[in-house]
């Protein structure tokens, strides 16, 4: 069993306080960082072509120089700041937490998506569903008076959840394979990222959004 730190330790009488488990479970930022370290190589090359090509131009498109070499790297950088900045953030601020008979699930932005007693939860139901392939299986928590949550269990400490589902004490349920819809009948209320599903128009928004930035990142150096 996890012991409570000395630090979150209640205010109360020792003899009038029941032992309750006290699980923290943190989230699981390697497989983020290790994609980033293979990459950061391409990365790299492709934000220093990327500044070259802006300095110099290209076929009849004259180069802006320094202006435009630094704008190019730029143009490679921001959006690579941006994935480590979210990443940071759910480390910050997402976490798992059984203390005192209640479970807290907070997202990256320090949004509490679940805080119930665990006397309420009804289940805990592994469902595979479109976006991880045939090999990927996350895990809905479900409760009387609060709606499913999605957890996604390659994304926390896979020691961490261990602890915290045997403390739980609930016999998990395999539904198998579940296309959104299904997902979403068959657990109301359950919150589901856009972007998968509706994975069409996330691709058309992102296709032109991209096109949107290259144009505007070319163009800038001749607005300076």
């Amino acid at each position: 069993m996890t012991t409570r730190p000395p630090g979150d330790a209640p205010l109360t009488d020792p003899a009038d306080e029941v032992d309750l488990p006290w699980v923290s479970v943190r989230p699981d930022n390697g497989p983020s960082k290790a994609l980033l370290i293979k990459a950061s190589p391409l990365i790299a090359i492709g934000a220093l072509r990327m500044g070259l090509m802006m300095a110099k131009g290209r076929g009849t498109s004259a180069g802006s120089g320094m202006t435009g070499l630094v704008i190019g790297i730029l143009a490679v950088v921001f959006p690579l700041l941006w994935v480590c900045a979210l990443i940071g953030l759910r480390w910050a601020n997402a976490g798992i937490r059984l203390e005192d008979g209640v479970l807290t699930v907070r997202d990256r932005w320090n949004r509490k998506v679940l805080h119930t007693p665990v006397s309420s939860l009804t289940g805990l139901h592994t469902v595979r569903v479109p976006v991880d392939g045939p090999h990927g299986s996350r895990i809905v928590i479900t409760s009387r008076d609060h709606r499913p949550v999605l957890i996604d269990a390659r994304l926390w400490d896979a020691e961490g959840l261990r602890e915290l589902w045997q403390h739980l004490d609930l016999v998990f349920q395999d539904h198998g394979f579940l296309k959104w819809p299904l997902l979403k009948k068959r657990f109301p209320g359950i919150p589901t990222p856009w972007r998968h599903v509706h994975f069409v128009q996330y691709a058309v928004l992102m296709v032109l959004g991209c096109i949107a930035y290259v144009a505007l990142i070319v163009n800038l150096p001749f607005f300076l």
